[in-house]
């Protein structure tokens, strides 16, 4: 019955195809590119599947780490092309034999996400062979192997640089090499590093030490997609102005040791840190355990408790040694489907304190597609506390700190797979000093804001997904939001917003960055950064997947204690970026 389905179905797709005149013969052979990805962001490592609605054979490769797949030289025929990977539901198109070159967009949907209602998938099960549902369900499925989701080997290179129109203005050089391979048939085996080095503008020497460097450097191995072990390496650094109160060199280092296995998870962080904070140049060194697990899981609820604890000794004239344990709490009910609950609880444990934050949030759909939601979360104890280190938190990351009070409420509306809407706004009361950075891969990592114990924070986030045809797709995302002192003084301010678009036919990307950071600082001069990031990548369309990256980069600070924008104390800087990107 099944295969008397797809001969059918067969006949219905060469009913329905535009007939050729007679003249005109169809081509011998397709050549089948496209693109796999949610909204406008790329999925790497789909299984894309050609099926032949003929004879029923199929061919197969897998979405590079961009997204775009490129399938062998297929007879003519009807075709179902399938893309499918764990945490997605399967996308699929149909390709009619009406001309030689056949470019498709397989737009996947997040799982947890999807419709439903949507009985897509059951069509598509419906007109495959048992053979290829069996290596699907594998995908699919929580345990599936990396065997089916990597080839036995593969890999990719960016290298890129970026150079001034001005002596004065640093210089950088950029590159990341990233491999995966499969061991055996239960086995992945992923190695990644990047190197981002500054020159010194000031240092005229062919080989001089450079500004900053930033090297990271981390290997997983993994025997299923919940089972891995991942160890990762970074260190960083950076110099003052030599004019600047504290012109010794900063340095920050960090190594992992991550271990999961299914929803049990434990880690080992050393961190040290020497002259990160302008207002406490000294060193610290730091040692983490960290592990959590789910304790109940069912259709309603669900339960997870994570632990860590950590020692801190700092290097000042006292020597002080810094001993937590935090312990959360997490959990979620399901009072209707329309209702979800979210509860928890954190707390600090240590010589130096006890604090303890519950903390409540709920997600009401009010329609289909459209979500309410909110949560707070407050200290109720906390006894006081003789030493405070400044913590490093990236944006609205507060994972790491428990403030007075964090207060949020947004809306979330779209699908996935057309377009897709979110506005969050936060407010809460820092409780601890805190350096918040930006690490999105090209921004400058030495760059970021101090917060204050008891300023007022307030973060608006904003995103925007949508996918307009099968031609193009647009992703916006912004982030803007104050620090300000609760007894008065100057305000501090950060503003991130990023452009990303995608153009199928001809494999161009388009991401446009800004970042907008105003800090006070103590001498009342007050330091503000400005950055403008144009990068366009562009596929030259050969047998190697090779990519042209180009840019432009727009600059200016004022009053910069760092010796990495210009050395005019209020100057601008434009940096021509150049590079290429390689698929292996």
């Amino acid at each position: 019955m099944r295969r008397f389905a797809i001969v059918a179905l067969s006949a219905l797709f060469a009913v329905a195809a535009p007939r050729a005149d007679a003249d005109v013969l169809l081509p011998p052979v397709l050549q089948v590119l496209g693109n796999v990805t949610d909204s406008a962001r790329p999925v790497a490592n789909a299984l894309v599947i050609a099926l032949n609605l003929k004879d029923f054979v199929t061919t197969q490769t897998f979405s590079s780490a961009d997204g775009t797949f490129s399938l062998p030289a297929l007879p003519a025929g009807i075709y179902k092309i399938i893309a499918v990977k764990q945490g997605f539901a399967p996308a699929v198109a149909t390709v009619v034999p009406n001309k030689p070159s056949q470019h498709v967009k397989l737009s996947m949907q997040n799982e947890k996400r999807a419709r439903n209602d949507s009985d897509e998938m059951w069509r598509i099960r419906a007109s495959l062979t048992p053979d290829i549902l069996h290596e699907i369900d594998q995908v699919l499925a929580a345990a599936s192997l990396p065997a089916y989701q990597l080839p036995r080997f593969k890999g990719e290179m960016v290298s890129m640089t970026g150079v001034s129109d001005q002596p004065s203005s640093a210089v950088f050089a950029q590159t990341s090499v990233g491999m995966e391979s499969r061991l055996g048939d239960t086995w992945q085996l992923g190695v990644k590093g990047n190197i981002h080095r500054i020159g010194d503008p000031s240092d005229e020497g062919s080989f001089a030490s450079p500004a900053a460097q930033s090297s990271v450097m981390s290997m997983e191995l993994r025997s299923s997609p919940t089972d891995s072990v991942r160890v990762a390496s970074s260190k960083s650094f950076w110099r003052y102005k030599n004019d600047a109160p504290n012109s010794s060199e900063t340095d920050v280092r960090s190594h992992n040791i991550e271990w999961q296995h299914g929803a049990v998870n434990f880690g080992v962080r050393y961190f040290a840190q020497e002259n990160l904070f302008a207002a406490s140049p000294y060193g610290s060194d730091l040692i983490e355990l960290a592990g959590g697990t789910s304790l109940v899981q069912t259709r309603r609820n669900d339960l997870g408790v994570s632990l860590r604890v950590t020692q801190e000794i700092v290097r000042n004239a006292a020597q002080s040694t810094l001993r937590t344990a935090d312990v959360t709490t997490n959990g979620s009910f399901s009072l209707v489907p329309a209702l979800l609950f979210r509860y928890g609880l954190s707390s600090r444990l240590g010589l130096e304190g006890t604090e303890l934050a519950p903390r409540a949030g709920m997600e009401w759909k009010i329609s289909k597609d459209t979500a309410l939601i909110g949560s707070a979360t407050v200290k109720t104890y906390d006894s006081s506390r003789s030493v405070a280190l400044p913590s490093v938190v990236v944006w609205s990351d507060d994972a790491r700190n428990l403030p007075k009070y964090v207060y949020s409420f947004g809306i979330v509306s779209g699908d996935e797979a057309t377009a897709k809407l979110s506005a969050i706004g936060t407010i809460s009361a820092v409780d601890a000093p805190l350096r918040i950075i930006v690490a999105d891969g090209y921004e400058q990592f030495w760059d970021g804001l101090y917060v204050d114990s008891g300023d007022i924070r307030r973060d608006l986030r904003v995103s925007y997904r949508r996918g307009l045809g099968n031609k193009f797709a647009i992703d916006i995302s912004t982030t803007a939001g104050t620090a300000t002192p609760a007894h008065g003084g100057p305000t501090k301010s950060y503003v991130a917003g990023d452009v990303q678009s995608i153009f199928f036919p001809t494999g161009t990307t388009l991401l446009i960055s800004y970042r907008e950071i105003g800090q006070p600082q103590p001498n009342h001069a007050g330091y503000r950064s400005e950055r403008v990031n144009v990068r366009m990548a562009q596929s030259l369309h050969l047998p190697l997947d090779l990519k042209l990256l180009i840019g432009l980069e727009l600059a200016r600070a004022e009053n910069s204690p760092f010796l990495l924008d210009t050395l005019d104390p209020n100057g601008a800087s434009k940096k021509y970026i150049g590079g290429l990107a390689v698929n292996f």
